[in-house]
């Protein structure tokens, strides 16, 4: 079965204070026009950014909801964050990111059909910043408990990416 997927991830910054209102939108539907499986999340709640010399990590926690084939509803938390760090090998650029979702505290009838009460979802990467328009990388992409299975699904993934 192919899955399309979209995500939007939003963050409102409240002044200079790190703090921010974390908004994001996800869905995966099993065919065009939702006919088949649907899983659209909304996750809102807090973040908070913490930049440094080459570093980032951004976590943030949210309350969750979910409206899907089998689930309309309120669905536990989110504790999740984008986090990387850019460096230099001779005159070369890379930067490793890392991004990952911790579901928890699901709704036991949701939990009954998506592999229990608790899933994980994110990716690891190795990126190289080629020249200031083009980066190359790879990544390790992992779910567990998620997207209606109860197992873990992995895999690799390859990017070339062009900035306009």
């Amino acid at each position: 079965e192919q899955r399309y997927t979209f995500k939007n991830t939003n963050r409102i910054y409240l002044g200079n204070t790190g703090l921010n209102l974390y908004l994001h939108a996800y869905g995966t539907y099993g065919s065009p026009h939702r006919a088949n499986f649907h899983d659209d999340m909304f996750l809102y709640g807090l973040g908070y950014n913490f930049t440094g010399n080459g570093y980032w990590f951004k976590p943030f926690f949210a309350k969750r909801y979910t409206d899907q084939t089998y689930y309309t509803g309120d669905n536990g938390y989110v504790l999740g964050w984008v986090a990387g760090y850019s460096f230099s090998l001779g005159s070369e650029k890379f930067s490793v990111t890392n991004w990952n979702e911790y579901e928890f505290d699901r709704d036991a009838s949701y939990a009954a059909g998506n592999g229990g009460k608790d899933g994980i979802n994110g990716a690891v990467a190795l990126w190289w910043n080629a020249t200031p328009h083009l980066t190359a990388g790879v990544q390790y992409r992992y779910a567990d408990n998620k997207l209606g299975e109860s197992f873990l699904q992995d895999g690799i993934i390859y990017s070339i990416k062009y900035l306009f």
